[in-house]
C-alpha cells in the first residue's frame, strides 16, 4: 500500500499523490476543515509517516506528530500499550480533540478520545459501527463472528444490516469488496473503508473518523458515551494438534443444538450472551471468546468452556 517502499522515487511520489487524492475524494473535506481538529498522531516509527503529511495537508488540522521517522529498531520494540500511554499524556496536555496511533504496518488503528480515554478494540469497533450506521443506514456492516452482539443492537436502531464472517480476515476482506459494505472491521483494531480500498488501512480509517465526527459536529467522547457496555473475555487453552478434532467434536455433541452457530468454530448463543470456541489453525491452542452481561459473567462463560476443553484433553471423553 505504501509506495514509499518502492525503489523508484518518481513512481512512489505519483502513487502517493494518487492515494491521497483518491482517499480525500471519498470524505467530506469541507466538514473536516471546518471542524479545525487538533490531533496527536503517533506514527509508531512506521511507513505511514510517508503518507500522512500529504493527507494531513488537505485536512486543515493542527497536528502534533510523534515517532515520525521510520526506524527498524523502533518497529521491533513497538509496544502498543506503551505507545497508547504516551498518547494519552499528550492528548491531555495539549487539549487535543483526538489521539490516534497508526501501527507500524499501517493496518491497525488505536484511538484516544478528547478526555484521554483509550478505546479498546471492541469499543472502537462499536464506535465506528455507530458512526457509520447513523450516516449510512442503508449500508451493510461486516464483522467477524467474535465481535460483540452490541453491533446488532446499535444497527437495529437505524435498520442497518450486519454481516457476520469467519475469523482470519480472508472472508471479511472478500466481503469488503462488495459495494454494499459500508464498514468492515475485525476485533483487533483493523478497519476497512470499502468505498476507498477493500483492505485494512489505518490512514483511511482515521480520515473517515474525522469526516464522520465533523459531519455530526460531535466529539469522539460523546460518541463513546452513547455506546452500550460490552464485556468480552478472550483466553487460550493449550491443545495438541492431534486432539483438536476430538475437542471440537465433543463440544458440539455436548452443546444444545438450538444454541449452536457453526459459522467458524463452535459458537453457542443464549439470551445472556455467547461463547465461541475455535481451534488455532497454526498453533497448538484453542481460543475461547465469551460475552456476557457483566465482566464476571463473561469470565464465567469463558472459564466453563476452557475447563470443558481441559477435561476433554485429560479424560478423552465429555
Amino acid at each position: 500500500m505504501l509506495a514509499a517502499e518502492i525503489g523508484d522515487i518518481g513512481f512512489a511520489s505519483r502513487t502517493l499523490e494518487f492515494y491521497t487524492n483518491e482517499l480525500t475524494n471519498h470524505v467530506d473535506l469541507d466538514a473536516i476543515r471546518g471542524a479545525k481538529f487538533k490531533l496527536v498522531l503517533d506514527y509508531a516509527f512506521g511507513a505511514t509517516s510517508f503518507v500522512m503529511p500529504n493527507v494531513l495537508a488537505k485536512l486543515g488540522a493542527d497536528i502534533l506528530g510523534i515517532n515520525p521517522n521510520v526506524s527498524t529498531a523502533g518497529v521491533i520494540s513497538f509496544d502498543r500499550a506503551v505507545h497508547a500511554t504516551r498518547l494519552v499524556e499528550l492528548v491531555n496536555s495539549s487539549g487535543a480533540n483526538l489521539g490516534a496511533m497508526l501501527d507500524p504496518d499501517g493496518e491497525q488503528l488505536t484511538l484516544v478520545d478528547d478526555t484521554g480515554h483509550v478505546l479498546g478494540d471492541d469499543e472502537a469497533l462499536l464506535a465506528l459501527t455507530l458512526l457509520v450506521s447513523s450516516a449510512e443506514p442503508e449500508s451493510v456492516i461486516a464483522v467477524p463472528v467474535d465481535a460483540s452482539r452490541q453491533v446488532e443492537a446499535i444497527c437495529a436502531a437505524t435498520g442497518t444490516e450486519v454481516l457476520r464472517t469467519k475469523l482470519g480476515g480472508v472472508q471479511l476482506l472478500e466481503e469488503a469488496g462488495s459495494p454494499r459494505i459500508g464498514l468492515a472491521a475485525n476485533t483487533s483494531g483493523g478497519f476497512v473503508f470499502p468505498p476507498f480500498l477493500p483492505a485494512f488501512d489505518a490512514v483511511a480509517t482515521l480520515v473517515r473518523v474525522l469526516s464522520l465526527l465533523a459531519s455530526r459536529k460531535e466529539s469522539l467522547s460523546k460518541v463513546v458515551a452513547r455506546l452500550p457496555e460490552t464485556f468480552i473475555v478472550r483466553e487460550e487453552v493449550p491443545t495438541p494438534f492431534e486432539q483438536k478434532g476430538l475437542v471440537m467434536r465433543t463440544l458440539v455433541e455436548q452443546a444444545d443444538p438450538a444454541e449452536i452457530v457453526l459459522l467458524d468454530g463452535l459458537k453457542t448463543i443464549d439470551a445472556n450472551g455467547w461463547t465461541l470456541v475455535i481451534p488455532d489453525p497454526d498453533a497448538p491452542a484453542t481460543h475461547v471468546h465469551a460475552e456476557g452481561r457483566s465482566r464476571a459473567e463473561a469470565e464465567q462463560r469463558a472459564e466453563r468452556a476452557a475447563n470443558a476443553i481441559r477435561r476433554i484433553l485429560t479424560e478423552g471423553t465429555p
